[in-house]
């Protein structure tokens, strides 16, 4: 199956002393003529790195098939590659990973010859083969993955693949999320250079809910960077004139959020995050029916039943973990259905508020915009069609989606945005050419 890509034959041997420039092949890449011939060009050269990537992993599967790699003492087809290209180690470790992988994946691997999947995909693909609880299931489901990596973005396909393992493993999943939360753990150690470091693991919802403390402070001093800036600098204020970079902010989140808790009462929170929890209303109910030792329980397909049990984010978690939190906890639920009721506050108010702005922002873990991934979190709740049009733009559900900042600004140019029925998003630009 490798052989192909290594056997296409050359013009002539290659000059070792005098190898040839390839950047004679590459210059009409260098100036695209336009916005749209640059993703042109981008999607043109990402094609060729796609096929160059296959090809370096064919060679090194039929080096390990053909034992080339012994002839030089090499330990492995692996460890010769490595050398004789100057990998790094976890590079090399990717090629490998991969050419096992596509043993089992023919199609995936010459879908990835003609250009027509992404490495990244490639890769993730062989991350689940490398599961050997899912290995075969993963292979009679080879063409199904092949369809979704092509009309989602990276991002998109990295959380199917993850919520598909994590239903395929269903007991995996679950046994690794207790040993986690089970080994949770948290220490602040200084280095020998004087300096300090943390060090912290623990399950898939305490963790869930760490991180929208966290990341709550983490905007409070963002803000306050911005404030500062733009009191110096004026409306023309960038992130480059920010006093402190994403790392510094991220750091000084987390020292604010100790001081805090070592200035108040421990018996009480002044400051009240609410962690909202995704899950659709059959992976609920069953989750629900385990835990209450109804047997058997129906397990889920990952091919067409309906799934989610996340973060607001898309974070994925343990369904009967996020059950029992709802019973017994303080984490706020959202149980989404086939008969979740439909906000609708009509014209009377201008801002999506409440109830109405969570619900505008469970339509997406992300910006609507593509290529966007600001969390839906740090989103605005934006209106679709106009609130200045008194005939379409009322403020309800159907008509909101989450946008960031930067995008909900941009749509005012005379881009629209609308969602399909399948809950699609699709962001038109003023001459009605979509962005792909």
């Amino acid at each position: 199956m490798f052989a192909s890509i290594i056997d296409r034959p050359h013009s002539s041997p290659v000059d070792e002393s005098n190898p040839p420039d390839p950047s004679l092949d590459l210059q009409r890449f260098r100036s695209p003529a336009g916005g749209r011939d640059a993703l042109r060009l981008v999607r043109e050269l990402e094609v060729l790195g796609r096929e160059i990537d296959a090809a370096r992993c064919g060679l090194l599967a039929e080096i390990d098939r053909l034992g080339l790699h012994r002839i030089d003492g090499h330990a492995s087809a692996k460890v010769m590659v490595r050398h004789a290209a100057r990998l790094s180690p976890s590079e090399a470790g990717r090629r490998a990973s991969a050419a096992r992988a596509l043993r089992d994946l023919p199609a995936v691997m010459a879908a990835w010859q003609g250009g027509k999947i992404g490495t990244c995909q490639v890769q993730r693909l062989a991350r689940a083969h490398a599961n050997v609880r899912v290995r075969s299931d993963l292979i009679e489901a080879e063409g199904w993955f092949l369809e979704k990596a092509d009309d989602r973005s990276y991002k998109e396909f990295d959380a199917l693949v993850t919520q598909w393992v994590s239903l395929v493993d269903s007991d995996g999943a679950r046994d690794t999320n207790e040993q986690n939360h089970h080994n949770r753990r948290a220490r602040i150690l200084q280095d020998y250079n004087k300096s300090w470091r943390l060090d912290a693991g623990c399950g898939a919802l305490n963790g869930a809910e760490i991180d929208s403390i966290f990341q709550k402070f983490v905007e409070a001093e963002f803000l306050t960077d911005w404030a500062e800036a733009r009191d110096a600098h004026g409306p023309d204020t960038t992130v480059d004139d920010l006093a402190r970079n994403a790392s510094q902010r991220r750091f000084d989140a987390l020292l604010e959020i100790f001081r805090r808790a070592a200035s108040s009462d421990p018996n009480r929170s002044d400051t009240v995050v609410v962690t909202n929890v995704m899950i659709d209303q059959a992976t609920f109910e069953r989750a629900l029916a385990e835990l209450a030792g109804a047997m058997p329980v129906t397990p889920v397909n990952p091919f067409t039943d309906s799934y989610r049990c996340s973060t607001i984010d898309g974070a994925p978690l343990e369904p009967t973990e996020v059950v029992a939190a709802a019973l017994i906890g303080d984490v706020r639920r959202v149980v989404v259905g086939a008969d979740n009721v439909v906000i609708n506050l009509g014209r009377r108010q201008r801002l999506f508020t409440g109830s109405a702005q969570l619900a505008v922002r469970l339509s997406s873990s992300e910006c609507y915009w593509p290529g966007c991934h600001v969390p839906t979190s740090n989103c605005q709740a934006d209106h679709l069609k106009p609130w200045s049009d008194p005939h379409r733009g009322s403020t309800d559900q159907e008509n909101g989606g989450p946008a960031c900042g930067r995008h909900n600004r941009h749509k005012q140019r005379g881009f629209k945005v609308r969602r399909d029925s399948a809950g699609g998003w699709h962001v038109l630009r003023p001459d009605g050419t979509e962005i792909e």
